[in-house]
């Protein structure tokens, strides 16, 4: 698996990243994103919100983010991307064919809404293209 390298990251751009992810996924699952419906869509209550752990959702959040972002920084440099657009269109292909296929593969099985699916999807494939953006400004 030579394209596996880490040699050369943009560790402040991969950082920025990270955080932007977290940002936009405050604001799109917020009251003032798309959090209504989306809870609408998932068939979750107000109640079934608050008895959550949340603390494991935000663990595997941040495990899952992580593992998104090293694949992808290892993939623009493995491809010798060097550009920001490049970098923005790469995340942004991968966020929609990757991310947002497992979300239609499994939320199909799961008999889960199309509502709450492509809002997850535009949200992973936007993340994904944003956090490419960065990276590649540093690139």
């Amino acid at each position: 698996m030579e394209w596996l390298s880490f040699d050369g990251v943009p560790w402040l751009g991969f950082g920025l990243a990270f955080v932007a992810t977290f940002v936009l996924g405050w604001f799109w699952y917020s009251p003032q994103g798309f959090f209504k419906p989306w809870q609408k869509a998932v068939g979750f209550t107000d109640e079934d919100m608050k008895q959550a752990n949340m603390g494991l959702a935000f663990g595997q959040m941040v495990v899952g983010n992580l593992l998104g972002l090293l694949v992808l920084v290892a993939l623009l440099l493995a491809l010798g991307i060097d550009s920001w657009w490049a970098a923005a269109g790469t995340g942004a292909v991968l966020g929609l064919a990757l991310r947002g296929g497992a979300h239609l593969l499994h939320d199909g099985f799961a008999l889960r809404g199309l509502v709450a699916t492509w809002i997850d999807v535009a949200h992973d494939t936007l993340a994904l293209a944003v956090s490419g953006l960065l990276i590649g400004l540093f690139l």
